[in-house]
């Protein structure tokens, strides 16, 4: 992986460093994810995905630690999707339409 974050799929997952103010500002690429860095989650789902989705992030042991049904996929309008990473290794990140067939996966390495 160039960086830390590989994504594949019909929507695509951007991954970027999160604010801890009130300010929601970041970076278009960064180089490393350690443990206890706050992330930020957006979304490209294209122009052929539809309502609602499920999020679902898995820890490098294999937990499910984030499973979510999104009405909106945050592409920067809506409140983005934020977590803490508490381990090092590969987390895994998940989006699909409910009721389609598109999807996106990720693959995110911390550490």
């Amino acid at each position: 992986m160039a960086g830390p974050i590989e994504s594949s799929g019909d929507i695509e997952i951007f991954c970027y460093p999160g604010s801890s103010g009130s300010s929601r500002a970041s970076v278009s690429w960064f180089d490393q994810v350690n443990v206890g860095d706050r992330l930020t989650l957006v979304f490209n789902p294209g122009d052929h995905t539809t309502p609602p989705y499920s999020l679902k992030i898995y820890s490098p042991t294999g937990k499910n630690i984030i499973d979510n049904v999104l009405r909106e996929l945050p592409t920067g309008l809506p409140p983005p999707v934020e977590f803490v990473v508490s381990s090092l290794g590969v987390y895994r990140i998940e989006i699909k339409e409910i009721r389609g067939r598109n999807s996106g996966e990720a693959r995110l390495r911390v550490g």
